[in-house]
């Protein structure tokens, strides 16, 4: 189930209760997991990061929910773009997916790093976006990663080749904060809430089956 929520400010919203939930689990010295997304993600991340900088970071643990394959530092990384926007977390334990090896290898060392966290980890929250074609993370339609068993999967799309969490490392996760705006983005949003689609054609359904999962647009819901 996923609370939905209509606001003027989703951004800002969504990048409030991110940092609230992170303040409250790191006060009790608890180990968090954040993983953040690119695209809209990105002034989401940077909004909370500035609000968590006078807390203590040193359990917090941050990566990406997806990334661009490439050299690191590539125009189109997802964590280079969080970089150049002001990403900052001084004291916290940040993993960049890209590590200047093959896509096996790649994928292969943040698998193993996802997956020790998600073991070790007291609480798990990300950040999430919805595609108009229904993807999320970067978890496309029809893709070979709406069928991986692993933590982590590549692709290569029709845009990028792609380094993604799986339905299973979602399905991990103890929390999501989900932003979505624009008017291109109704049509999807009404389809993820009042309809039943499978994973495969619409990866933005696995949303449904977190724990705690919540929406912030400024689309209005629709009856």
């Amino acid at each position: 189930m996923i609370d939905y929520f209509y606001t003027e400010q989703p951004t800002d919203q969504a990048a409030n209760t991110v940092a609230k939930v992170i303040k409250e689990h790191l006060k009790k010295s608890e180990r968090v997991l954040w993983l953040l997304s690119g695209g809209s993600g990105i002034e989401v991340a940077i909004k909370a990061s500035k609000s968590l900088k006078k807390s203590d970071l040193s359990n917090l643990f941050v990566s990406l929910t997806d990334e661009r394959y490439g050299e690191i530092g590539h125009k189109y990384e997802n964590w280079q773009q969080l970089l150049d926007a002001g990403f900052d977390l001084p004291g916290a334990n940040l993993y960049r997916p890209l590590i200047g090896k093959v896509v096996d290898q790649t994928v292969a060392k943040f698998n193993d790093w996802l997956n020790t966290q998600l073991k070790i980890s007291d609480y798990k929250i990300g950040i999430f976006g919805l595609g108009t074609d229904g993807h999320t993370a970067g978890i496309k339609p029809k893709s070979s990663a709406t069928k991986s068993q692993s933590l982590v999967a590549s692709f290569i799309g029709d845009d990028f080749e792609r380094i993604t969490i799986t339905f299973d490392a979602i399905r991990k996760l103890d929390e999501i904060v989900i932003q979505a705006s624009g008017i291109e983005k109704q049509p999807i949003i009404n389809s993820l809430i009042n309809n039943t689609v499978s994973y495969i054609d619409q990866p933005a359904q696995i949303l449904k089956f977190v724990p705690r999962a919540t929406l912030y647009t400024n689309n209005k819901e629709e009856e």
